[in-house]
């Protein structure tokens, strides 16, 4: 039900094709959850993702493709079809299944952590990051996700810190070192999260150094945290390949190791999460399936 997978309904169902999407949740995905997109073409003012996500709906329904608010807990495959075991203990067979259950931000389960996500607290830089601008900020984690986007923060922000609990950063060598030559991005190592400070929003991140135990404040408007994603993959695991980080292995063209499931969206193994990304996905997606119709006939 996100954009990566409302997209290939309003393609699929633009072509023809009979078409259902399952989620269990309100559509949208993680997109419903943001408050402001500035970086999707088309709207220049920007657009909240609640919007976003109900444009999205109402143009899968225009199509024809039918929302049904049930979960999907495993899919089988039957010859060359799919059996989908529904969460309302239903079945469904199908001709082709997209698989677009996202992924979701590993938490770091401190105080404060849910309490202000959505008021300081952000698992995207690139989708919030411009609502701190000017402003101090701290990233938690030390990969290269981190990294790229304390970069990305250091260009808008006043002082961005890399807060990591381990006296080195996991990330490429080049990143670290452009984030070294950055004057606004302290780094925080040997630094252990504790807490999450603030009442209506973000006023500050509690730290403990490791080796000495002794805790600090951070005053920071804002806390990003990027301590890994967790895909969403169990109705078909045991039946597609994954990669090593356990998300979906699949071509450009969103095929994946079994001729008739594709993956889009943040459940395939990529380099870029964005909502621009999964909407290319979503339209690879309805084409092959197409593609795929012709061959197994």
């Amino acid at each position: 039900g996100g954009p990566a997978g409302l997209t290939a309904a309003i393609y699929l169902g633009r072509a023809g094709v009979e078409t259902k999407v399952y989620d269990p949740a309100v559509p949208g995905g993680m997109v419903f959850m943001v408050h402001q997109i500035e970086n999707y073409p088309g709207f220049p003012d920007g657009i909240s993702g609640r919007e976003l996500a109900a444009k999205m709906e109402a143009q899968a329904k225009r199509f024809g493709a039918e929302i049904v608010q049930v979960g999907v807990k495993k899919v089988y495959r039957e010859d060359k079809e799919f059996k989908l075991d529904l969460t309302d203990h239903q079945e469904l067979m199908a001709r082709a299944v997209v698989i677009a259950t996202g992924s979701n931000p590993r938490s770091l389960g401190i105080p404060g952590e849910q309490e202000l996500l959505g008021r300081g607290v952000s698992y995207c830089a690139t989708c919030d990051g411009n609502f701190f601008r000017n402003e101090d900020v701290a990233v938690i984690g030390g990969g290269d996700s981190a990294v790229q986007e304390a970069l990305y923060l250091s260009q808008i922000c006043k002082t961005v810190y890399l807060v990591h609990r381990r006296d080195q950063l996991r990330a490429k060598k080049i990143l670290e070192q452009r984030a070294a030559d950055r004057e606004n991005l302290r780094f925080q190592l040997n630094s252990l999260p504790q807490e999450i400070i603030g009442k209506d929003q973000v006023e500050g991140l509690k730290i403990m150094d490791k080796d000495r135990g002794k805790e600090q404040i951070l005053k920071v408007t804002g806390v990003f945290i990027y301590v890994g994603m967790k895909p969403e993959t169990d109705p078909v695991k045991g039946l597609v390949e994954l990669n090593p980080d356990g998300f979906i292995k699949a071509l450009e063209n969103t095929r994946t190791s079994v001729p008739g499931i594709f993956a889009v969206g943040d459940v395939r193994g990529k380099p870029t999460r964005q909502v621009a990304s999964a909407v290319a996905d979503g339209c690879n997606a309805a084409l092959a399936i197409e593609e795929y119709f012709l061959e197994y006939r």
